[in-house]
């Protein structure tokens, strides 16, 4: 049994699966295995998934958020290793992670990347953390844990209730903050990731991801906050409590001025009074609503 199971899931991904693939074959470090589920593709995803010595599931179309749930379910790897149909794996990528879960014993660890648009721009991410940072540091107030970056104990995924359905554009977010409490987690200060971005998909899915944004904070983490959080000093406890309140205002502000884009001013202004009461000091969402007044 391989220790790494390497879970892709794909809807309408032909264009891009195939080098994907090549990359995780192209891994130094051997022991593991591909699991593909195609969540319901109208193109020939699977079919070029299944040229590659892979594993592919075929299901009706679900979701992220289902589909990581089934691959974490179906899975047989110690670690779980996530890469999206478009992004592409440095060849050491897995050699570092596993040598650091294990030199660590951390639950997961990430690592840097290019975020490389179809325009052809490429922008790179460096970050930089405490090596005493709290796990919920590495994913507050905003989600550094990209999902093709990220390797997991694949056990104690699923003792934290493992991923659902319904997170929708954040399901990888809801499971780091399960999967955080009272867990290690990791940063390789390396770029061993490229990230392809749409400039398409981005100015589409503004609102949307927002909205689900909003949602995850408000609706899956604020009611389990005490269960999340409640092992941590009371201060810190705080601290990520008025993380989550801001950065959910902050989410409103923005859907509001989609809205506005939309025509929907009476909307929008809903949405910046909510959004001022709950991120009253955040400034942008103070000047978004003031323009929206005055226009």
């Amino acid at each position: 049994m391989a220790r790494v199971t390497v879970c892709l899931s794909v809807f309408n991904g032909a264009d891009f699966i195939a080098r994907a693939l090549d990359s995780v074959f192209a891994q130094t470090y051997r022991d593991f295995d591909v699991l593909v589920l195609d969540d319901g593709s109208s193109d020939n995803s699977s079919e070029i998934a299944r040229t590659f010595d892979c594993r592919v599931i075929t299901i009706p179309n679900a979701g992220r958020g289902a589909a990581l749930r089934q691959m974490v379910d179906e899975a047989t790897g110690e670690f779980i290793a996530l890469i999206d149909h478009d992004d592409i794996w440095l060849p050491d990528k897995l050699e570092k992670q596993i040598r650091k879960l294990d030199e660590t014993g951390a639950s997961l660890v990430h690592a840097d990347c290019w975020f490389e648009y179809n325009t052809g721009r490429v922008v790179e991410r460096n970050l930089s953390f405490d090596p005493q940072a709290n796990s919920f540091d590495h994913i507050m107030p905003t989600n550094n844990v990209i999902a093709s970056s990220a390797v997991f104990r694949r056990d104690e995924m699923i003792e934290a209730g493992n991923f659902v359905p319904d997170t929708l554009r954040c399901c990888d977010w809801y499971g780091w903050f399960i999967l955080a409490p009272n867990h290690k987690f990791v940063h390789i200060p390396e770029k061993l990731v490229r990230y392809a971005v749409l400039e398409s998909s981005l100015a589409n899915a503004g609102y949307r991801f927002f909205e689900a944004q909003h949602y995850l904070l408000i609706e899956k983490i604020l009611p389990r906050f005490h269960e999340l959080f409640g092992t941590l000093p009371h201060n810190q406890a705080v601290r990520y409590k008025k993380m989550i309140i801001e950065r959910s205002g902050i989410a409103l502000s923005s859907m509001a001025k989609g809205l506005e884009g939309k025509g929907d001013k009476k909307g929008a202004r809903l949405l910046h009074r909510k959004a001022i009461g709950m991120a009253p000091t955040v400034l942008r969402v103070w000047t978004r609503a003031l323009r929206s007044l005055v226009s």
